[in-house]
């Protein structure tokens, strides 16, 4: 597996009110048969996260065709599980309804944060349109199975029933003087998509020396029904980079990170590459991937070449 970048999509210039750095998560959704709608979270000028969106022509992919005049969805209120930002996860279309699945964020005090999940909702068919929250409560949160936290799912629909792959949080460590997370990759199910059986089961574990983190898991179905799936993973002392793993269920998983065939560059990237979104489409395979340090350097996109 071999990854031909093909450059940078975006990256936040610094001028907008609410697009004023990052632009991270970014996710594909097929307008057409070339242009595609891209999701992606960027930070505003309080340095929290929304929800935004550009159009592409995969044909000419860096090159931005329209970019959304206002958010998607905006932080939450005062005080809600989301007041300190928004940041879109996944989009699952069901009953005629889009429904975005997105991380919210508030500032810790004992630790630099605390996340959950939640859900907004449209109609399908109106891209524009803002998503709304179902509720100004998460989802998913901190509970007896998940004790820490629980973010960034991934969320598929397979002959009627909902799975997900999402961060699950491990014991924070404080090796000097800033508390910093650590979290794997776990699964759960549910039969509508909001009330969620967390099973316990652990997808992907930390497998190098010095591993605390595995990120964005993207899972994707094969025609002969496995499962590949992409992610970021780091440790402390290195950055992240992009991972690789196979399963015949999308339960159990084998890393085979050596097989990603993609790797951070001296380019635009900078320290990091991470959070990757795989996606088919009429010209092949592509991955659209953050670079810099937490995505700060925006999102660029790659195909897969073909033997």
């Amino acid at each position: 597996m071999r990854w031909k970048k093909l450059g940078r999509v975006f990256v936040a210039n610094g001028t907008s009110e609410w697009v004023h750095s990052h632009g991270i998560v970014p996710i594909a959704r097929a307008l057409d048969a070339h242009r595609y709608r891209i999701y992606f979270s960027p930070r505003d000028r309080q340095n929290r996260s929304n929800v935004s969106w550009l159009d592409l022509d995969i044909r000419d992919p860096t090159k931005v065709l329209r970019l959304s005049e206002h958010p998607l969805l905006l932080p939450g209120p005062l005080g809600g599980f989301d007041d300190s930002g928004a940041m879109g996860c996944w989009v699952v279309e069901h009953d005629g309804v889009e429904r975005l699945y997105y991380q919210g964020w508030m500032r810790g005090v004992t630790v630099s944060f605390y996340v959950a999940v939640g859900v907004a909702e449209r109609p399908a068919g109106n891209p524009d349109r803002p998503f709304e929250r179902i509720s100004e409560g998460p989802i998913l949160d901190r509970c007896r199975q998940e004790p820490i936290f629980i973010a960034d799912p991934a969320v598929v629909i397979e002959n009627g029933h909902w799975r997900m792959w999402y961060q699950s949080g491990r014991p924070w460590t404080r090796p000097a003087d800033v508390a910093l997370p650590s979290y794997d990759i776990r699964y759960a199910q549910s039969a509508d998509g909001l009330n969620w059986n967390l099973t316990g089961i652990q997808s992907l574990a930390f497998q190098h020396p010095g591993e605390v983190a595995i990120a964005r898991f993207c899972p994707l179905r094969e025609p002969d029904g496995s499962y590949k799936a992409w992610y970021s993973y780091r440790a402390n002392d290195w950055g992240y980079r992009i991972g690789f793993a196979t399963s015949s269920d999308g339960i159990s998983w084998t890393r085979r990170d050596e097989e990603a065939g993609i790797e951070r560059d001296a380019s635009w990237e900078g320290p990091m590459i991470c959070y990757p979104f795989v996606f088919d489409t009429v010209l092949g395979r592509m991955m659209l991937y953050n670079g810099g340090r937490y995505g700060d350097a925006g999102f660029g996109i790659a195909v897969l070449e073909q033997d």
